[in-house]
C-alpha cells in the first residue's frame, strides 16, 4: 500500500515520467491529471497527501476540500495562481522553485535590452521585406555609459547585475528586502523607487506579482521616467499596468519596451501591444531551456516527497504557515525565504 498520494493536476507537459520515477521510488501513488476525467482529479486532491500544479488557478473553496494535503507544490518561480492565504489557513505549506531558471531569464532580459537598443526585430523585418539602409532610419544609442535600473534584486535582478557588470553601465536597484552588503558586492547602489524611475534609461522588472506589486509601474511612474527610457519586463505582466504603457509609448514619454510578460496571457489577439512598432515581444518563454524544464520538474517532485516524508521543502512561500503547524524550530530559512519573512514583519508591522 502506498506510503502517500500525490495527485499532478492538469499540465500539459509532455512527459512527466521523472514525477512519476521520484514519487514511486519513495513510496508513494502518483496520479497524473491529464490522463483522467477533471471531476475524478478534483476527488482524488481531497485524499491527496501533495499536489503538484502548474497553472491551474486554486482558489479558496477549492483549497479547503484539500483535507489531507501537507503541500502545493507549484511548478515555477512565482505562485500568483495559489491562494496563499487559503492554504495558510488550512495549514498547507505553499512550495516553489524559486532557483530553477536564473541563467534563463536573465539571459532573456538582456536578450530583449539588446533587441530594443538595436532595434534587432526591426532591422530583420525590414530586410526580410527586402529593404536596406546605408544610413539606419531608426536611431540607435549606446549602453556604455547608461545608467539600467533593476526593479528588484532577487536571484534574477542579481544574475542580470552580474551578466552586465563589465559594460561600463551604472546599475541601480530598488529592493526593501536586500542587504546593502550583497548590492554593494554586485555594484549595484540601492535607491529608493522613484529615483530608480528618474534615473534609469532602461528599467528592468524583477519583482513577484503580490498585492503590493500590482501596477506598480503604472501612470505615475512613466511620468517619472527618462523620455527614450527603455522598459523590459520578464517577472510578470500585472507588475506594468499595460494601459499605461501604452499610453507612455503612444505620447513618446518613454522610448519602447520589451515584454516576456503580459496582463492577459495569451494578450488578446486585437490588443495593440502585438503590432506595436516600439514593442518587442516575447510569449512568456523566458524560464525555458532543456536543461530548466528538467531541473524544475525533477526539484518540483523531490520537493513534494521531502513533505510527505515528514520534513520541509527548501522553498516556502507561505512560512507563517509553520506557525501555525508548531514547526518553525525545525526551519532554516533560505535566502528566498528570508526576504518573505522580512515582507511578512513589514506587513504585520
Amino acid at each position: 500500500m502506498p506510503k502517500f498520494k500525490v495527485v499532478l493536476l492538469k499540465h500539459g507537459y509532455p512527459s512527466v515520467e521523472d514525477e512519476r520515477r521520484i514519487i514511486t521510488a519513495a513510496g508513494g501513488e502518483f496520479i497524473d491529471g491529464d490522463r483522467i476525467p477533471e471531476a475524478e482529479v478534483w476527488r482524488l486532491c481531497e485524499e491527496a497527501d501533495g499536489i503538484l500544479d502548474r497553472w491551474v488557478w486554486l482558489k479558496p473553496e477549492q483549497i479547503k476540500r484539500f483535507r489531507h494535503c501537507k503541500i502545493i507544490l507549484r511548478y515555477g518561480i512565482g505562485y500568483d495562481n495559489i491562494d496563499v492565504t487559503a492554504a495558510t489557513e488550512a495549514g498547507i505549506i505553499v512550495g516553489h522553485v524559486p532557483n530553477y531558471c536564473i541563467d534563463e531569464v536573465s539571459n532573456q532580459t538582456i536578450a530583449l535590452l539588446l533587441a530594443c537598443v538595436r532595434k534587432v526585430v526591426h532591422t530583420h523585418k525590414k530586410i526580410a521585406r527586402g529593404g536596406w539602409d546605408d544610413l539606419p532610419s531608426e536611431k540607435m544609442w549606446r549602453t556604455n555609459g547608461r545608467t539600467l535600473g533593476l526593479v528588484g534584486l532577487g536571484n534574477i535582478g542579481q544574475a542580470v547585475a552580474r551578466k552586465l557588470g563589465g559594460w561600463g553601465m551604472t546599475l541601480l536597484a530598488t529592493d526593501p528586502y536586500v542587504e546593502p552588503a550583497l548590492a554593494t558586492a554586485l555594484g549595484v547602489k540601492l535607491v529608493d523607487f522613484d529615483t530608480l524611475c528618474r534615473e534609469a534609461d532602461i528599467l528592468s522588472v524583477h519583482v513577484p506579482l503580490l498585492p503590493e506589486t500590482r501596477h506598480l509601474i503604472s501612470t505615475r511612474e512613466f511620468a517619472l521616467m527618462k523620455p527614450g527610457a527603455i522598459l523590459i519586463n520578464t517577472a510578470r505582466g500585472p507588475v506594468v499596468d499595460n494601459q499605461a504603457l501604452l499610453a507612455a509609448l503612444n505620447e513618446g514619454r518613454i522610448a519602447q519596451a520589451g515584454l516576456d510578460v503580459f496582463e492577459v496571457e495569451p494578450p488578446p489577439a486585437d490588443s495593440p501591444l502585438r503590432t506595436h512598432p516600439r514593442v518587442t515581444l516575447s510569449d512568456h518563454v523566458a524560464w525555458y531551456s532543456e536543461e530548466s524544464q528538467t531541473q524544475l520538474q525533477i526539484t518540483a517532485a523531490e520537493e513534494v516527497v521531502r513533505v510527505c516524508a515528514g520534513g520541509l521543502p527548501i522553498a516556502i512561500a507561505n512560512p507563517d504557515v509553520l506557525h501555525r503547524l508548531g514547526r518553525f524550530a525545525e526551519w532554516t530559512p533560505n535566502d528566498n525565504a528570508k526576504w518573505q519573512l522580512k515582507r511578512l514583519e513589514a506587513l504585520t508591522a
